[in-house]
């Protein structure tokens, strides 16, 4: 004789509170080994501060209904999140001296779209850096910080273009561009130079990674090639730095997160990353705006929020004391935001 097994909703709760959890800690340990090695914890490392996120409910309901398991679970991810994400809250900006000793620097896709550059212009001067890096120059950019800019940064190099390839770099010290071969699987082409900063000699390069657009998340393949270029362009990066015994400065649009190999690569050589180093809270820089052509998906008229992940970044050579950093504001069009950052040779 059969009998009808009935759950009732707490029972049904806790069960798919079990899977859920089960699901995070899997993810959680599978990427703490792999570093997003594997293609689908990759596009979930996107989303890690969110995954957290979603686990709050979860925690609340059971505590609330008093399950023990469920409240160790709690406890446990929450350890995981001061773990991963704590160092971000904790002050660590220096104060900023008024001394031609310290470098202001700052990195911005500006969204090839933007259809008013003097918005873009606006930011700049704004923040008033001493060297910026550029992605996506458009042509009208290119030709408004040539025409309408040039007292602020006499040194200019751009490579505009009328998709998303552009760069450019614009600067207040003389510079010279560097013959050094970074490879091909680049989104434009990167700007190595050497700029003569106050009778020192200093390396820069702006550069733009290969995104994991929607294309590539339906097609895993796909996914996993981009992914594999931008570890490759990292490691041409660290090339780079390692080649000439000067301080280096690298920045521009990693489009991947901290938690992932092309980031690591980086890091695990002894780039730093300013944001980790001299900024606070998460810095997240993408994405953002409405515009045409931003990449912040929608379905119909329904927006993800906006600023969800960090894909923007300055790295600085171990011979640059880290200051302070900061999130510039919005231009109103750009699916990104700027990241600023204030350096002194130790």
């Amino acid at each position: 004789m059969k009998q009808n097994i009935q759950l009732s909703p707490r029972a049904i709760f806790i069960v798919l509170s079990d899977l859920t959890f089960a699901f995070f800690f899997l993810w959680y340990a599978i990427q703490t080994f792999t570093h997003g090695r594997f293609t689908l914890v990759s596009l979930l490392n996107m989303f890690a501060f969110q995954l957290f996120l979603l686990l709050i409910p979860l925690a609340l309901t059971g505590f609330l209904l008093r399950v023990r398991r469920l409240q160790v679970f709690s406890l446990v991810a929450l350890v995981l999140f001061v773990f991963t994400f704590g160092k971000f809250f904790i002050p660590r900006q220096k104060a900023v001296p008024s001394s031609p000793d310290v470098l202001k620097v700052m990195t911005y896709n500006m969204l090839v779209f933007t259809p008013d550059v003097t918005v873009v212009a606006d930011v700049l001067r704004e923040e008033n850096a001493d060297i910026v890096f550029m992605q996506e120059t458009s042509f009208a950019m290119a030709d408004y910080l040539q025409a309408e800019m040039l007292d602020e940064y006499p040194y200019q190099l751009h490579d505009p273009s009328g998709i998303p390839l552009g760069m450019s770099v614009v600067s207040k010290y003389p510079f010279e561009p560097i013959d050094h071969d970074l490879g091909k699987s680049w989104v434009g082409t990167p700007i190595p130079l050497a700029v003569d900063w106050r009778g020192r000699r200093i390396h820069v390069l702006d550069f733009h990674m290969y995104p994991t657009g929607f294309g590539a998340i339906a097609d895993l393949d796909l996914a996993d090639r981009v992914s594999r270029s931008r570890d490759e362009d990292a490691e041409s990066v660290n090339r780079f730095v390692r080649e000439y015994d000067v301080p280096a400065i690298i920045a521009g649009d990693l489009n991947d997160v901290s938690l992932n190999d092309g980031y690591r690569i980086l890091v695990n050589a002894g780039l730093q990353d300013v944001w980790a180093e001299a900024g606070f809270g998460l810095g997240n820089t993408f994405p953002g705006n409405k515009s045409p052509g931003t990449s912040r998906p929608h379905i119909g008229g329904f927006y993800i929020p906006e600023w969800l992940i960090r894909i923007d970044y300055i790295f600085a050579s171990p011979e640059w004391e880290v200051l302070s950093a900061h999130i510039a504001r919005t231009d109103g069009y750009s699916d990104h935001r700027g990241v600023v950052a204030y350096l002194r040779l130790k």
